[in-house]
């Protein structure tokens, strides 16, 4: 049975307030969606991407959340740098995630070498990412 739209069920229901059903089906959809974009692949490891500079010149970076072994849809123009911290093994290509590995590039971090919080900044100019951020994947 297909879901109907939201109806006064009772005259105390006022239109525009939300049935205590639909407000449990939100929430629950908002708390499904906030863990899917929460977790992090490992939890030593983490990636960011910075597109802008504060005042002073220096990078400001904004976490990327990623799946173990998934392709991320980026699709993000001027990416200048991506830090890379821990172990695992970084994927970024200028394609979507369907041409993902057309000319990708590869950084992979050791275990003993990177810790959570041993990072590297891998800077985009002159690469193939240099520009347009396609996608990334990120394994562990």
């Amino acid at each position: 049975q297909l879901p109907r739209c939201y109806a006064p069920s009772a005259p105390s229901e006022v239109p525009g307030r939300m049935s205590s059903v639909m407000r449990a089906l939100l929430l629950s959809g908002l708390a499904a969606g906030a863990s899917a974009v929460t977790v992090q692949a490992c939890p030593k490891a983490s990636v960011e991407v910075s597109s802008s500079a504060n005042a002073a010149g220096t990078a400001q970076f904004e976490a990327v959340s990623t799946s173990n072994g998934e392709c991320t849809k980026m699709a993000a123009g001027g990416v200048t740098a991506i830090k890379f911290c821990g172990p695992g093994k970084l994927t970024i290509s200028r394609m979507t995630c369907e041409r993902h590995d057309y000319k990708a590039i590869t950084v992979e971090h050791s275990q003993k070498e990177y810790t959570g919080t041993t990072c590297e900044t891998i800077s985009t100019k002159g690469t193939v990412v240099d520009g347009h951020l396609g996608s990334m994947t990120f394994s562990c």
